[in-house]
Order: C-alpha cells, then structure tokens, then sequence
C-alpha cells in the first residue's frame, strides 16, 4: 500500500511516518497442495510478524501487518482499503497493489468480484461500495457538497498498454502511448475514462473489463493472469459553499500478474513469452 501517511503499523501501535505501508498475506494450502502431502511452512504469531520454516530452521520477518491464512477478506479491507478510501474524501492519492508469485492469491484479494459468497469479494468492490455509501451520507449531511467518480481500467501485457473498457480495436496490437506532462504528470494517452454513479455500475465497469484481460491456464494456476492491470477511481469534490473544500484525488488499484519460473508452470511458447515479459514489467 502506497499512500498518504496514515495507515496504522501493527509493528509500531502508531501511524506510520512512511509514506508505504507492507502487508503479508499468506494464503491456505490448496487442494492440490494438501494431495500432495504439502505442509504449511508460515507460521503468524502475532499481527506484525511471519516465521518462515525452511530446511528445519526458522527465519522472523517483521511488516506492518500480517494476515494469516484464517484471514476474512473483511479483515483485509478494513485493514488496508478502508484508510486508503479515508484519505481519497481528504484529496489525497493512493495506491494499493497486490504483489506476489502465481497462484498465491492477488486477484482473490483484490478483485473475486464474482464470488457466490458475498464475504469473500476482494478489495476493489468493497472500496466502491465504501465510496458511494460515504458519498450518500456526505450529501445528506452537506447538500452543497457534489461529487464526481470517475474510472479507467488497463492491463500491461506483453510490455504493451491496453484498454480495458475500450471496444477492440484492429490496432490494439500498438496499445496506447504513456506520456508526462508537466502539469499533469504521467499519465496514458486515450485513456478511457468512465463516470460511475452507483456501486452497479462501477461493477459493470469491472466486469466488462476483465472479461478482456489476458488469462490462461498453467501448472500453477487455472486462470492465470498474463497481465497487471490498473483500475483507478478519480473522485472530484466540489462545495458550492467553501471552494477550500474542492479536492480531486485518485486511488489507483493494481492487480499484478505474478512472478513465475518456467519450470514451475510448465509454459511454452506464447505462454513462456508472456512470463518472460510479466517478470521484465514487475
């Protein structure tokens, strides 16, 4: 988690004076690994530290928070997302992005936005839920208070920068141009930029834009991700009454593809080339 200073480190009690924050998640044995005679090599004694078992020795790494493989996905988004969805109202940037190998679990934490349970979907869809429920109650209580949401969603894949709510185009293969901007910043041109008005409709957006992204199956994953994507919510405030109260402010929601060995997933062809090119754009 990139953001504003005011994540609470499990490590420390306080606010952390960073600007980044660093949360483990270990996930649960898989089926396929319990088959296999595997055997959890993490233990979590505590909410700020990982022992890792290697070799009949134990190796102690500290962060700021520590998620067991018990962890709710509810846990994780009031930990992580909920003060990062704070300081978007406040006008400041974040990022939150789920870095790791294949198979350990970063589209589950971040997206599962097509769970049959309910308490299982990830990070993003609750952050928007979050968002319009403040808008709603922020407007009741300050009626000259008007927002505004906006949304993009990209992928890079194979070193290349795509659209995910844009139509295919027959010249998709070029992608589109990352510039920089003196006032603006970085930024990517052509970029689609959607308004979303209600939770529903910010789902829709999610959906419509996974079902573009690159995915395929491997030794190590059913539906592996062959691309990061970035979903990014632009909230624009104005007050009609006190101008020091407009703020815009972004939250850009990063999905990454995971690292991966070729020996390990067993992948060839198109598929080692796109590991190759996961691995040069982490």
């Amino acid at each position: 988690v990139a953001s504003a200073p005011a994540v609470e480190s499990q490590a420390t009690g306080a606010k952390a004076s960073s600007r980044v924050c660093v949360a483990v998640r270990c996930r649960p044995l898989s089926e396929k690994e319990e088959l296999a005679g595997g055997v959890c090599a993490v233990q979590t004694p505590d909410q700020a530290r990982l022992v890792l078992k290697h070799k009949g020795e134990n190796s102690s790494f500290n962060f700021d928070h520590v998620f067991g493989p018990e962890a709710e996905q509810r846990h994780i988004f009031e930990t992580l997302g909920a003060p990062q969805l704070n300081q978007a109202f406040e006008g400041y940037n974040s990022t939150i992005f789920a870095y790791g190998q294949t198979g350990s679990g970063k589209t589950h934490t971040m997206l599962n936005i097509h769970a049959q349970d309910p308490e299982q979907r990830g990070l993003i869809p609750r952050i928007s839920d979050g968002l319009f429920a403040r808008i709603a109650e922020l407007t009741r209580l300050h009626p000259s208070k008007h927002f505004l949401v906006e949304c993009s969603f990209l992928e890079i894949y194979n070193e290349v920068v795509h659209d995910l709510l844009a139509p295919k185009r027959k010249d998709r293969a070029a992608g589109l141009e990352v510039k920089e901007n003196k006032g603006v910043g970085v930024y990517v041109k052509d970029l689609t930029e959607t308004i979303a008005d209600s939770p529903e409709k910010l789902s829709r957006l999610l959906e419509d834009g996974l079902a573009m992204r690159a995915v395929a199956a491997t030794k190590m994953n059913d539906t592996s991700s062959r691309s990061h994507c970035i979903f990014t919510i632009r909230l624009r405030q104005k007050d009609e009454n006190d101008s020091s109260q407009n703020t815009i402010s972004k939250l850009n929601l990063v999905d990454l593809a995971g690292s991966e060995r070729a020996k390990d997933t067993g992948a060839e062809g198109t598929l080692l080339k796109e590991g190759a090119n996961i691995n040069k754009s982490l």
